[in-house]
């Protein structure tokens, strides 16, 4: 049998075809290194070059024996510039960059060196950090995000002062490794609370002054909210304004896009508390603050409002209801009711949580009718008779949390919460001083349907420093099954047993954040402190909570 010979045209198209399969992508022209020209983030570069067809990019950094590698899918245009980040500071690294798509790989053979700058070595711009315990087998991988911010002792509790001004108008982010060292850090003109990477793998974050902000890994804005009616006045930095007087504490981003965040308004209250100590002291109408949650999209419209005011008794108070928080950030004579200071998405979207610190409580409402699903409040004795079959009874001994943060359900449907153990009671019972308090992360096995909890771990083992913070703090379920804890403003040893609530914000602080392992008792496998740069500086260090990451930069949403 003959078998007919191919036409030309059939030919030319085998040698094409064999052609695209087996030609790799090639570098075209020069590929240019340089270091980042954003002052706010100074431990990056930028990679840039144009190549033959969409590719895959691999970025090899060495430096001694520190080594780093990033991979850029190909949906990142390398003629646009790639961040490099992941060096530590002060070295030259030699970098090797590869490219590839389906058809092969080609590596760059140029000569390409990178030197980083020094660490600030002032103490307003940078704390000491120093990695202390670290088990490198036990512990979690991946690298720690969390935001320092600077503080210095208030001569003044209950107004703006340079004091205040000074804590407040600096805001920073860090990354670093297992050994505690700096891989990346960011400087901001505004205090940061809650933070985290999104979807797209750029970072976002609070800001004191009433901005929600998200930056790329460049320290670039990508795109910035500011609460209009802030007491800071007008916003200059092109933000996009949204119709609230604030955003605070914490935020967390919907699949879509749109964003669940902290905002505020005042009421009038007749009859209302003057003290949180004296129970009989004279009443009369108070403005007071109370939470609320918006979500909003990127445009900036609110979608919807819940608030705390419609659902919650505001004559339920706690201890620091009259400790002038709103007052230091621009709100004149009010009082702190609420105070939330978490929100997150459950149930994909169809829920969320809401912590209130002041009244040590965390709900769960729905977000479609809006009424709260169930309340864990300590001691919930005296909640209003419409939510008492919404609260949880405390099961098998131990004590109750107090002043809580981060509220997490866990994989399990466990709650996972950073226990700040302030006061010990509510007003007017007297309360625990500071040097009293445990400062710990807690998980709670819930039983929704009897409404039962029981307390099933907590960080804090037997022969654990004391541990006393009196607000912030953080915890994160870790995929090796430990956990996380930041612990956010810690009062030193020094002089404790002296001073009072009053006096905390006069006393020095600092902070640590911890990997522990989930056993019984906890084993503390990984410790990271912040102290003054400095011996002779009373500026210290604390923070809003730490946050373990995979991949530096960020390769999508890091809860």
């Amino acid at each position: 049998m003959r078998i007919p010979r191919p036409t030309n045209c059939l030919l030319i198209l085998l040698v094409i075809v064999t052609a695209n399969l087996s030609a790799a992508p090639s570098f075209q022209g020069s590929v240019q290194l340089e270091l980042n020209p954003n002052p706010a983030a100074p431990l990056a570069g930028i990679l840039s070059f144009e190549a033959s067809d969409p590719v895959k990019t691999t970025i090899n950094g060495r430096s001694g024996e520190h080594s780093f590698s990033i991979t850029y899918g190909p949906e990142k245009d390398p003629s646009e510039g790639l961040p490099v980040v992941g060096m530590y500071a002060d070295r030259t690294y030699n970098l090797f960059v590869e490219i590839s798509d389906d058809s092969g790989r080609s590596k760059y053979e140029g000569n390409l060196t990178l030197s980083t700058p020094a660490l600030p070595d002032r103490p307003e711009l940078m704390p000491r950090i120093v990695a202390e315990i670290i088990d490198g087998e036990a512990m979690a991988n991946g690298y720690t995000l969390f935001n320092p911010r600077r503080r210095v002792p208030l001569a003044v509790a209950d107004a703006i002062t340079d004091e205040s001004r000074f804590n407040m108008e600096f805001g920073m982010l860090a990354v670093v490794d297992a050994e505690g060292e700096v891989i990346w850090y960011y400087h901001a003109d505004s205090r940061i609370t809650d933070y985290r990477p999104i979807a797209n793998g750029n970072i976002m974050f609070i800001t004191s002054d009433n901005r929600l902000i998200e930056i790329d890994a460049l320290g670039n804005t990508i795109a910035s909210w500011v609460a209009s009616r802030r007491p800071d006045g007008p916003d200059t930095t092109g933000a996009i304004p949204v119709d609230v007087p604030t955003f605070h504490h914490s935020f967390q981003e919907y699949p879509n896009g749109d964003l669940l965040i902290l905002s505020t308004e005042i009421r009038i209250l007749p009859g209302y508390f003057t003290s949180e100590t004296k129970k009989n002291a004279a009443r009369g109408s108070v403005q007071v603050v109370g939470d609320v949650v918006i979500r909003m999209n990127r445009q900036g419209e609110i979608l919807w409002k819940w608030k705390a005011f419609d659902h919650l008794d505001p004559y339920q108070i706690g201890y620091l209801t009259f400790s002038n928080y709103w007052v230091r950030r621009g709100f004149p004579n009010t009082a702190d009711w609420s105070h939330a200071n978490a929100v997150r998405i459950v149930d994909d979207g169809d829920a969320f949580l809401v912590n209130f610190r002041l009244i040590s409580g965390i709900a769960k409402i729905d977000a479609d009718s809006q009424e709260i699903e169930w309340l864990v409040i300590t001691d919930p004795k005296d909640m209003k008779k419409d939510l008492q079959d919404k609260t949880f009874e405390l099961k098998g001994g131990g004590e109750w949390f107090w002043m809580p943060h981060a509220p997490w359900i866990t994989e399990e449907g466990n709650l996972l919460i950073f226990n700040n153990d302030n006061f010990g009671a509510r007003p007017f019972t007297p309360s625990l001083p500071p040097s009293a308090i445990r400062s710990r992360a807690e998980e709670y096995e819930m039983d929704e349907e009897n409404r039962t909890l029981r307390k099933v771990w907590q960080s804090r083992f037997p022969t654990e420093r004391p541990m006393r913070s009196w607000a912030m703090g953080s915890v994160q379920p870790l995929q090796n099954d430990n956990v996380l804890v930041g612990y956010g403003s810690l009062l030193v040893d020094e002089d404790i047993e002296k001073i009072s609530w009053v006096e905390r914000l006069q006393h020095p602080a600092w902070t640590q954040i911890r990997e522990y392992t989930k056993t019984d008792p906890a084993s503390l496998v990984w410790s990271l402190t912040l102290l003054p740069l400095t011996e002779d500086t009373e500026i210290g260090w604390t923070i809003y909570g730490g946050l373990r990451i995979p991949n530096w930069p960020p390769q999508g949403y890091v809860e």
